[in-house]
């Protein structure tokens, strides 16, 4: 993508008796520098203040429209305003970048944007139909646009500002119904904290954009910070070089904007100081705030903003064309209040043309269709978790098994009692899986196995309603029988289907990989692991506790006691590679869970979340069904054994229920 934007930069630095301007056009130009005639510190100062104050008022700004017009003729003096003009000339109909750089602290907090043409009211700097103003950083990194095919990645970060993502999520959306953006799952909350942060980043979709929600302060010696919290939920400041370097390392290829939305703003020393500190290293554009902005306008900013900046029609996002509309929305709105003046943005490059769209495809998110139960609406933990990409966790604790398995339990104990002695009571179905393969061998305990299970593809036939509503991604079955699998492909034909099932306990050999084509009926095995895997288009089902391959292929399963302890591991040790493992993980980390089938008293479920999410906790979102007749709700709710020590939603009802509400309406015949 050729770029051929005409820019002028404004170097503005404090003299000993006021402010000094020295300017450079795209085109070679150099005007005289200049100091700003009549203009002291004071009155610099004097006037944001009054501007802040308007700000927070929701006022105009009043008797301080006269000190912009002045402002703004001492700064546009004759050789800078004839470069600019000329350069107005030269772009036809594109605006002029005007690029400020400002490395004095004092100068940052002033509102330049907020400086008006003489003989207007409206014709202010930073909603100028002639210049695109921007606040410039030095770097040493390379700058260009980040061609995006598809949707605008937004990641929300936000350590102790739960409630403020639902307005954020409100004004975006629009552009997310449309596919214009994909809303990650955000970091927030315990998520958000130290021990999970970095990880969280690292783990997740990389994004375009990053929108943190929260609070800055500075250190010791002055250097900004941003405010997270620790393990024990206690405020911390994160170096912001530090972090600019992380996302750096993570991002460097897909991010291209961060968004600090706090109370404080983009105040020097705090976020100001921060966005800086981002824009030089951390990403190509930082929009940051002068002052405090109320939460109904900062939805009103933050929507003509994001729509502005992605929106499918456009072949280029223009950032700051995007704020400058943003400015526009807030003035029209808000009857020509000063907080339009707040939002400020730091750049890089010499162009404000972060994503290139030129090639773009835009599609809506893949939308379930309602559930219905009886005509009656889904509840809304459900029908939020299906609206959205979402990782079903199917267990083994499902009540339509309890039959087979107390059938199996039965013919354990007894022949275990006829030839051996008495069994303890109470024994988990593990405990004496573990006791008969002790006793009489592991071959013998798996042909029980078949001979109990060998004809139950059946059983578990409610399964197929749920598998349309089943999106690509990663899915986790702890079933023995492909069911899940079958159903996928009957209900999903169009789909690609990868089954892997991990090696047997203690390792040694690769995991074995079946594959289901589109409009093919068989099933075909993989001779190796494929590279790679497409989880936005493809279903990847894990089967973790082995058994039956589809169609109906016997392989050992995990029964016993030993099973559990030495054949689950973590999933670059089951997969036979890291970067596949991660690339699953990733989706596994920012997808809510679907939790069916698992019980909090069962020791290997609880060890399986540990193996999957390690300390972190279940996805923002996540919901457990569990049967009425269970008393396990509140340890759920209240996380404990889980990963994070975060609880999940918890709706009770039983497998018959749940399972009506993903049968299809019926078809009414039309009246003739």
């Amino acid at each position: 993508m050729v770029l051929s934007r005409k820019w002028l930069e404004v170097e503005l630095e404090r003299s000993d008796t006021g402010v000094r301007a020295a300017a450079q056009g795209s085109r070679g130009e150099h005007p005289v520098p200049h100091l700003l005639p009549a203009v002291t510190l004071e009155q610099l100062s004097r006037f944001a203040t009054l501007a802040e104050k308007a700000a927070a008022r929701a006022e105009p700004l009043g008797e301080g429209l006269k000190q912009a017009q002045i402002f703004y003729q001492a700064l546009f003096q004759q050789g800078l305003e004839e470069v600019l003009f000329r350069l107005r000339e030269a772009s036809g109909d594109e605006q002029v970048l005007l690029r400020l750089m400002i490395h004095d602290a004092a100068l940052q907090a002033f509102p330049w944007e907020a400086l008006c043409e003489p003989e207007t009211t409206l014709s202010f700097l930073g909603s100028s139909p002639d210049v695109l103003l921007v606040r410039g950083v030095r770097s040493t990194d390379p700058w260009q646009p980040r061609e995006v095919e598809g949707a605008v990645r937004v990641l929300a970060i936000a350590p102790s500002a739960e409630s403020a993502l639902t307005g954020l999520r409100a004004a975006l959306h629009d552009s997310i119904e449309s596919g214009e953006i994909e809303w990650l799952d955000p970091l927030v909350g315990a998520r958000a904290r130290l021990p999970y942060l970095f990880d969280g980043l690292k783990r997740g979709p990389t994004p375009h954009i990053i929108h943190f929600i929260g609070h800055g302060s500075v250190d010791e010696k002055g250097a900004p910070q941003l405010l997270f919290e620790d393990a024990e939920g206690q405020e911390v400041g994160v170096s912001v070089e530090l972090l600019a370097q992380q996302l750096r390392t993570d991002f460097r290829r897909d991010l291209r904007l961060i968004v600090l939305d706090a109370c404080e703003g983009a105040r020097p020393g705090v976020l100001a100081s921060a966005a800086e500190w981002l824009a030089r290293t951390g990403a190509d554009a930082v929009v940051a705030h002068l002052w405090p902005v109320k939460a109904d306008l900062a939805r009103v900013c933050s929507r003509a903003f994001y729509q502005a900046l992605t929106n499918a029609s456009s072949s280029r996002g223009d950032v700051a064309r995007s704020l400058q509309d943003a400015r526009l929305t807030v003035l029209g709105a808000f009857q020509g209040s000063a907080e339009a003046f707040s939002p400020v943005l730091y750049l890089r490059g010499q162009d404000s043309t972060l994503f290139d769209f030129q090639r773009r495809k835009v599609a809506p998110p893949r939308i379930t269709h309602s559930p219905v139960r009886a005509n009656e609406p889904a509840p809304p933990a459900l029908s939020h978790l299906l609206e959205r990409p979402f990782t079903l966790l199917l267990g083994d604790s499902l009540p339509e098994q309890s039959t087979l398995f107390e059938g199996f339990r039965t013919l354990l104990r007894e022949k275990i009692e006829e030839n051996v002695g008495a069994v303890p009571p109470g024994l988990s179905m593990s405990a004496l899986a573990q006791r008969y393969a002790l006793c009489f061998g592991e071959e013998n305990l798996f042909y029980e196995f078949q001979n109990m299970f060998g004809h139950a593809a059946d059983s578990l036939s409610f399964l197929r309603g749920m598998a349309r509503e089943i999106p690509p991604g990663v899915h986790i079955t702890l079933l023995r029988f492909p069911l899940l699998e079958i159903a996928l492909a009957d209900s999903q034909p169009e789909r690609r289907i990868h089954v892997i099932q991990p090696p047997g306990p203690g390792g040694g050999d690769i995991p074995t990989v079946m594959r289901h084509e589109p409009g093919e009926q068989r099933w075909t095995q993989l001779m190796e692991v494929p590279e790679s895997f497409d989880p936005q288009r493809e279903i990847i089902v894990l089967r973790l506790y082995r058994g039956y391959l589809p169609p109906n292929l016997f392989n050992r399963p995990m029964l016993t006691e030993d099973d559990y302890l030495l054949g689950i591991g973590e999933l670059k040790d089951i997969l036979s590679s890291p970067d596949l493992a991660d690339l699953l993980l990733s989706v596994l980390n920012t997808r809510p869970a679907f939790l069916l089938g698992l019980s909090i008293w069962t020791w290997h479920h609880r060890m399986l979340l540990y193996r999957l999410f390690g300390k972190r906790p279940l996805p923002l979102g996540s919901l457990v069904v569990l049967d009425p007749a269970e008393a396990e709700r509140t340890m759920w709710l209240r996380g404990q054994s889980l990963p994070g020590r975060q609880g999940v939603q918890v709706l009770e009802m039983s497998t018959a229920e749940l399972m009506a509400y993903f049968q299809e309406p019926p078809v009414q015949e039309a009246i003739r």
